[in-house]
């Protein structure tokens, strides 16, 4: 008989708007234990799932993250190039990468598609000395990424009042965008976001064509925007026509140049929707297929 393999569970008790305290009862109910023996963690600070993923992935078949995008990327990113399976049972606000990859958003159906052992590889991207899976970007999302990250209300009602709020009082500042050795802008962009998946979450799509492994970032820049034209953004981004906007411009790469060209106080990037303080410079790679991942085979 195969031996039995090994799941660490990573629990961020603080992640989207549920309590997370019923995981633990889903994972024994669900989880099948003829195939797996399992441990559960839950984190109490910032920053502890990369560390608990990174001391442990080699004990462990697969670690899954429990929590929203950003948990995700911390559990994910000591993973990268290993032979450690990433697991996702998506409870963040908005779940961008998991509703990409169709993964359930219900708990037992994401414990249960574990016991299907189905895995994919997809691609990574780093920025900087940091690495994503999902999203990341300067301008109006990073801005809103900041503040959203010091609210005590989650969920995606807080983050449309909050984005709406603060759309209206907006200043972009200038960029200069290099993708593969050719200058793209060189002015000031409503937002630059790469994209390794298709949305932001909420399926808010903002990279509408963008495959999770075919070696490529989607490089995707809104201009600036006049008001009238907030309500029909709004809606291109939730029915994935986006690129029929004359505001919207995308393109594909390898290696992307970020140069601020503008004063950066108190500017702020995000990654996988985490805010982090903006770099004068910044430089995006992509890892072809560094990941493997528990999701039913799709891009």
């Amino acid at each position: 008989m195969e031996p039995k393999k090994k799941i660490l569970f990573i629990i961020n008790p603080k992640s989207g708007t549920k309590g997370k305290h019923d995981i633990p009862g889903l994972i024994e109910k669900h989880l099948d234990h003829e195939i797996y023996e399992h441990d559960n963690i839950f984190t109490q600070y910032a920053g502890e799932a990369i560390e608990l993923s990174a001391k442990h992935k080699d004990n462990y078949h697969m670690i899954v993250a429990v929590g929203g995008d950003g948990t995700i990327n911390e559990v994910a990113s000591p993973l990268v190039n290993s032979n450690t399976i990433l697991g996702i049972i998506p409870r963040g606000s908005g779940n961008g990468l998991a509703r990409h990859l169709r993964i359930p958003r219900i708990p037992r159906k994401a414990i249960e598609l574990l016991n299907q052992k189905c895995t994919v590889e997809i691609d990574t991207i780093t920025l900087n000395d940091k690495l994503f899976l999902n999203v990341a970007g300067v301008g109006f999302d990073a801005h809103v990424a900041q503040l959203f990250a010091d609210t005590k209300t989650r969920g995606f009602l807080s983050y449309a009042k909050l984005a709406m709020r603060e759309i209206l009082k907006f200043r972009s500042i200038d960029y200069e965008l290099i993708i593969d050795g050719e200058k793209k802008i060189a002015k000031a962009p409503f937002l630059i976001s790469i994209a390794n998946s298709a949305q932001w979450g909420n399926n808010a799509y903002i990279a509408p064509n963008a495959l999770i492994s075919d070696g490529l970032m989607d490089i995707c820049v809104l201009r600036k925007l006049p008001k009238w034209y907030y309500p029909i953004l709004t809606y291109r981004l939730f029915s994935k026509t986006l690129t029929k906007s004359r505001y919207y411009e995308t393109w594909q790469g390898k290696n992307v140049k970020i140069h601020l060209l503008s004063d950066s106080e108190d500017k702020y990037m995000h990654i996988d929707g985490d805010p982090y303080k903006l770099n004068q410079n910044m430089e995006l790679i992509i890892n072809p297929l560094s990941l493997k991942i528990a999701c039913i085979p799709t891009n």
